[in-house]
């Protein structure tokens, strides 16, 4: 096993463990549960901060909620499927929201926690993004936001490919669709919302027949204006 591979193998180990214990966690318990040698874990990672710091970029990698996203079973109706998109997306913030607030407790003010703040696996829907330039190999900001970006058209890309079963439905393309709904669904989650969560079907209720006591009869944006030659 590469060295990189061993690195990424010991942070996905220890996320859970991140979970449970939060930053009480020890070197110790991360080597049973990445079935290494303690030493090991100094060999692969330049102290404890480092090793955390990564497990802390691995529990908010999109890749496991796109994945989830894509293996929901297929639903005949589109509002059971952005119900079950709703449950999915919540879900993942759920389990992310104790990792971010164990970002918090390990890496403090110190370098590299700022990048954490506002991932679509996070618990709110922007951030500032931080000063990301510290010891252990970050890119700075604009990396970070580029890899918060590419994140988002992940998962929004992901819930595109569920909507567009029902595409026939819509007077929006489904990637609009998407996009909004994602933003709908995960904004909620911000902390800056105190009435607590919204259950999935009443999101899913607002997204699909808007706030008003009468139906919409929107008919979507209006059109682009066609280029005309120039009568010069």
């Amino acid at each position: 096993m590469s060295r990189d591979d061993r690195r990424a193998a010991i942070a996905t180990a220890t996320v859970p463990l991140l979970a449970r214990y939060g930053a009480a966690v020890t070197t110790r318990q991360i080597a049973q549960a990445a079935n290494v040698a303690e030493g090991t874990l100094f060999r692969a990672f330049e102290d404890k901060d480092e090793l955390i710091h990564a497990a802390l970029v691995a529990a908010l990698d999109p890749a496991p909620l796109v994945r989830s996203i894509h293996e929901l079973p297929a639903h005949d109706s589109l509002e059971a499927t952005l119900v079950a998109l709703a449950e999915v997306i919540q879900d993942s913030q759920r389990a992310t929201a104790r990792i971010v607030q164990v970002a918090h407790q390990v890496m403090g003010d110190r370098p590299g926690a700022g990048a954490l703040r506002g991932h679509p696996g996070g618990l709110g829907p922007t951030g500032s993004g931080g000063d990301a330039r510290g010891r252990h190999g970050e890119h700075g900001p604009g990396s970070h936001h580029d890899a918060r970006m590419s994140a988002v058209q992940d998962i929004v890309s992901a819930i595109e490919a569920r909507i567009d079963l029902h595409a026939g439905e819509l007077r929006t393309e489904p990637r609009v669709a998407a996009s909004v709904f994602f933003f709908l669904v995960h904004g909620h989650a911000s902390p800056l919302i105190t009435q607590g969560p919204l259950d999935p079907t009443q999101i899913v209720d607002v997204f699909l027949h808007g706030v008003l006591d009468d139906p919409c009869q929107g008919t979507g944006p209006p059109p682009r204006p066609v280029p005309t030659a120039s009568l010069a």
